[in-house]
């Protein structure tokens, strides 16, 4: 097996450790950002998530940074071109590169040498955001990391996914309850009253 099949086997393999249904969402992007910038060889990784009532892009999880959310318009730096294209980005020269948006470096003091970015696909083929890493710390990012990140982007979209339908089940599971718990306080009121 090539050492890149390698490597995608060993992340995949310990980002999918992480995923249980229950764990606490931001603590599994976290750890995913942690261990997806020690496979990239990377300073920081980075989700943006899109929220739609305000067409946004949010920062959900991001490693090392001072300021923990940061929004952007959703068709803005290079996180929002991914995001509104749906296609992947490398690019290892920010200072050349229009797409690139240096106010988030403003925001967090970070200088951005280099990232590659992807899009957060879900199963239905919907777009929920970026993933992206920043500052590779030897040589430019490569198509290898591109691989490599969209794998992790999948799995990640997955996450948030089940996360997201596990806590509308978690809701729609206490509605339920607390309507049965009402109509048996009502049937116990009523045969009272008899």
């Amino acid at each position: 097996m090539e050492k890149s099949m390698i490597r995608h086997y060993r992340l995949a393999k310990e980002l999918s450790q992480l995923f249980d249904l229950e764990s606490d969402i931001d603590a599994v992007l976290a750890v995913s950002m942690y261990k997806l910038n020690h496979f990239m060889d990377s300073e920081r990784s980075s989700i943006f998530l899109f929220d739609p009532l305000k067409q946004q892009l949010t920062s959900f999880s991001s490693q090392d940074l001072e300021k923990k959310e940061i929004r952007i318009p959703k068709s803005s730096g290079v996180s929002g071109w991914v995001f509104e294209h749906r296609m992947p980005a490398i690019v290892n020269d920010t200072d050349n590169d229009s797409r690139f948006f240096s106010g988030v470096d403003d925001m967090t003091g970070f200088r951005t040498r280099n990232l590659i970015c992807t899009p957060l696909i879900d199963y239905k083929e919907h777009c929920s955001g970026t993933l992206q890493s920043l500052n590779k710390k030897s040589g430019d990012f490569t198509t290898d990391d591109l691989e490599l990140l969209d794998l992790t982007a999948r799995l990640v979209a997955v996450a948030i996914n089940n996360s997201r339908r596990y806590s509308e089940i978690q809701t729609t599971s206490m509605v339920h309850k607390k309507v049965i718990k009402q109509i048996i306080n009502n049937i116990g009121n009523t045969s009272e009253k008899k």
